[in-house]
């Protein structure tokens, strides 16, 4: 018996479809008629002839359809099943090599402590997918000089794991507590007397040109790479492109 399920987990719906096949199909006429002067001037409508005395009403009749199948569009994608999946995407695709990159720049300057149990929260919820902590507050990135962005991160040791052993993180604790390292500032979430800091606060500094180049590496691998551009927001893009052409053709 053939197996008959898709590759992909998920389907657009029907209504979807429906809205985007309108939406692009005005997209593309409206240039036309505006940038080729294209002009219809009899409407055969079930048999019968009609005569358009002024086809200039057949353009602005397109304008008025596709404001409306844009909106249409644009209320069914926010209702779509799989847009949050997709905005979780995008995101660990354009932040991916920037997290990437602080990730290695913390380890370089945490290299006194046993990397295998080193663990890494980022204040800015940009770079924080699989951890979140309460007692850390959520502060994006600032900018400190100009081109030059300032970044809150805490460490901690992750006792999980059979090579987590006790001993490895007393070791971790201790190397902290020692006064070259007083710029790691702790933070004791414990009432208990004598407990030892649930996190250290750090920060390091990164060139903000750099990371938006980052970024738009990170913007074209989706693209390329995840249907959901295809999907879901390439017909925006149309849809822009063709209200520019249009004022381009009308008014310039």
């Amino acid at each position: 018996m053939s197996d008959d399920r898709k590759a992909r987990y998920r389907d657009i719906s029907e209504g979807l479809l429906r809205q985007r096949r309108n939406l692009l199909l005005t997209s593309l006429l409206m240039p036309i008629f505006f940038l080729s002067g294209a002009s219809i001037e009899k409407i055969n409508l079930l048999g019968t002839i009609i005569t358009v005395q002024s086809p200039e009403i057949i353009k602005y009749s397109i304008v008025v359809l596709f404001a409306y199948f844009f909106l249409r569009y644009w209320q069914y994608y926010q209702e779509e099943t799989y847009v949050k999946d997709m905005h979780r995407e995008m995101r660990q695709h354009l932040y991916h090599l920037e997290q990437s990159s602080l990730n290695k720049k913390v380890r370089e300057k945490a290299n006194f402590v046993s990397n295998e149990i080193l663990s890494i929260c980022f204040a800015d919820p940009r770079y924080n997918w699989g951890c979140r902590f309460t007692v850390i507050p959520e502060n994006k990135d600032r900018v400190v000089f100009p081109f030059v962005r300032e970044c809150e991160f805490y460490i901690y040791p992750d006792n999980r794991g059979y090579n987590n052993r006790e001993g490895m993180i007393e070791a971790f604790h201790a190397m902290l507590s020692k006064p070259e390292h007083s710029n790691w500032h702790p933070v004791i979430t414990s009432d208990q007397e004598g407990s030892s800091p649930s996190f250290y606060r750090e920060y390091l500094k990164y060139n903000i040109l750099k990371f938006h180049f980052m970024r738009l590496v990170g913007a074209c691998r989706y693209m390329l790479n995840e249907s959901y551009f295809t999907d879901y927001q390439l017909p925006f893009i149309v849809s822009i492109s063709s209200v520019v052409l249009t004022i381009y053709a009308k008014f310039i």
